[in-house]
């Protein structure tokens, strides 16, 4: 990719001092090369997601930003994100705890969709994703 401002840090460790730190060096590949990886790191320096790579494979930028999509979706709308979720997909809420607190919920939020007392969806409109999401 050419003429991309990349608005994220990345490091070169030649010394492989955050490479050995982080766990990336994997074993059968190489003791003198580090694995690709990526770490997601919040605002408050919590790491949320590393994904590693071997050296012989590329990554899916695609599923990089899903993934930071995702997660500040997440945090947003107080919800959990299913496999290979899209903005705009059904978004599932948070356990009810019991039964009665589900039929509640469900009751309050006409938007939900209950499978059972413990798995509920909801639609989270693609457009109010992305506006909360890319203020940030």
């Amino acid at each position: 990719m050419k003429n991309v401002e990349v608005k994220f840090p990345l490091i070169e460790d030649i010394t492989m001092e955050a490479a050995k730190k982080y766990g990336m060096i994997q074993p059968g590949e190489s003791s003198t090369k580090a694995g690709r990886a990526v770490f997601v790191i919040d605002p408050k320096g919590i790491i949320r997601t590393i994904i590693y790579c071997p050296l012989s494979l590329g990554r899916n930028f695609d599923e990089l930003h899903r993934v930071v999509i995702a997660l500040q979706t997440a945090d947003a709308f107080s919800v959990a994100t299913p496999a290979d979720w899209r903005p705009g997909d059904d978004v599932i809420v948070p356990t009810a705890g019991s039964c009665g607190v589900a039929k509640d919920r469900m009751e309050n939020q006409r938007d939900m969709t209950c499978y059972d007392w413990f798995f509920c969806t909801r639609k989270i409109a693609k457009e109010k994703v992305l506006s909360t999401v890319l203020k940030k």
